[in-house]
């Protein structure tokens, strides 16, 4: 049986002190998932008009998943989270703010999706914004 999962909220660049990483609780979400295999996994989340967010289409493509429900905010670049370890060993995140997952659009199509869906995980971070707040409430 096939199933629809999707990971709705914070698709972004993971910035380590070994390099970056994609990220986002909802995308790292869908990205296991597909690794299961057998199942249509969706990201829904907006990346910038920008060469990080043409990186994150590329690497869902790379990992055979669908990105039409991944917007491009020509406003807004696309999301990154710098991490660090401090000198107790604790990371420390900083995460930008006003950023392309902050605002995710609502469209026809993703609430034909949320009737479909078998799961859903949704991401805590994107709800900061009322833009996206509002388009994952939906």
């Amino acid at each position: 049986m096939q199933y629809t999962i999707v990971g709705l909220g914070e698709i972004l660049w993971d910035m380590l002190p070994s390099g970056k990483a994609l990220g986002g609780a909802p995308a790292n979400f869908a990205y296991h998932s597909q690794e299961f295999g057998g199942s249509f996994i969706v990201v829904v989340s907006c990346v910038g008009n920008d060469e990080f967010g043409r990186e994150i289409i590329s690497c869902l493509e790379n990992m055979d998943m669908t990105y039409e429900f991944i917007s491009v905010d020509k406003t807004h670049p696309t999301g990154e989270v710098s991490a660090s370890i401090n000198k107790e060993g604790k990371p420390l995140y900083r995460i930008q703010e006003e950023v392309a997952w902050d605002h995710i659009p609502e469209k026809p199509l993703l609430r034909e999706l949320a009737f479909r869906s078998d799961a859903v995980c949704f991401g805590t971070v994107a709800q900061r914004s009322p833009v996206s707040r509002m388009t994952i409430q939906k």
